[in-house]
């Protein structure tokens, strides 16, 4: 249950969280401003807490390195914040509830806030995070979704990392498990009477993938356990394995397709290269954008007060 990704899986920002307004409420101290925007150092000592309990570490524990990164981060979430601001770039009410409904999906509402409280999470902070976060991702999406890329990028990136776009040996195969070697024998003269794989799978395996016809998907050798591998890669295709004795229990196996171990070629990378040279360039140019960002507006932390909290 973290807030970490901004945009497009690319560039990635610890969102520490602050208020909308940044604005100094809790008199404590100010520990760091941009421009008319301030952080006290109460607020700021809530937000290490948060990270901290997010991410199962004692708040006393922590380095200073860890909090100066934070801080850090804090800056940025300012400066981005206060363009966004700028820029006219909102996020509303529904979908702030929305993004949390998302997030909480699998879980009831009180089993959802059961992990604050466990957690010693601050919900309202947690929530005033969320919100940040998708601001900043509206705002850069805004400045970095059209990204283009040229073929002759393409080709460039493709030339230079053949070894990425190396394909090993693939099998796509069913498999049918039992719990006694009684039952896979009479599995197996179904399967001889002519009874198709997939329906003698959903009637009477008992793995996992019994309601999809026993189907294993696509697999390499490294995906599978090596005594699996050892049946699947040397059983020829559309031949049934007969009743196998394995640590998962018995076992019957059809391979339905085997795909030779080859180099994609540059229409097959295309679409993996594409999106790693976009992130790439968007990286690159955020980087950039938030460098001139922080040039423009210098952020003043008070190292005193700091020093005196005992974080530095």
């Amino acid at each position: 249950m973290k807030i970490k990704t901004l945009f497009m899986g690319a560039v990635l920002i610890v969102v520490l969280g602050c208020t909308n307004g940044l604005s100094v409420a809790m008199g404590s101290g100010t520990v760091v401003s941009v421009g008319k925007n301030a952080v006290t150092l109460d607020e700021f000592r809530q937000r290490l807490n948060n990270y901290a309990s997010e991410n199962g570490i004692k708040p006393a524990a922590m380095s200073k390195d860890v909090i100066m990164s934070r801080l850090d981060n804090l800056i940025n979430t300012m400066l981005l914040l206060d363009e966004a601001k700028k820029e006219g770039i909102t996020v509303t009410t529904q979908e702030v509830n929305d993004e949390y409904d998302q997030m909480r999906q699998g879980y009831t509402e009180g089993q959802f806030n059961k992990i604050f409280i466990e957690k010693l999470i601050d919900k309202n902070l947690w929530m005033q995070e969320l919100e940040e976060h998708m601001i900043i991702k509206k705002l850069l999406a805004v400045h970095f979704s059209n990204v283009s890329v040229t073929q002759a990028d393409i080709v460039t990136y493709y030339n230079q990392h053949q070894d990425a776009f190396s394909v090993p040996e693939m099998v796509q195969a069913r498999q049918i498990e039992l719990s006694s070697q009684e039952e896979a024998q009479q599995v197996l003269q179904a399967l001889e009477n002519g009874r198709t794989f997939s329906s003698v799978a959903q009637a009477y395996s008992v793995s996992p993938g019994a309601a999809a016809g026993g189907d294993m998907g696509l697999l390499s050798e490294k995906d599978l356990p090596k005594e699996l591998a050892g049946i699947l890669f040397t059983l020829p295709v559309g031949k049934i394995s007969g009743i196998m004795k394995t640590q998962f229990g018995y076992q019957i196996f059809l391979v339905e397709k085997k795909i030779p171990a080859h180099t994609q070629t540059l229409a097959e990378a295309r679409p993996e290269i594409v999106t790693t040279l976009r992130n790439e360039t968007r990286s690159r140019e955020f980087i950039q954008w938030l460098k001139t960002l922080r040039e423009q507006e210098h952020a003043v932390i008070n190292y005193t007060l700091l020093k005196r909290a005992g974080m530095l």
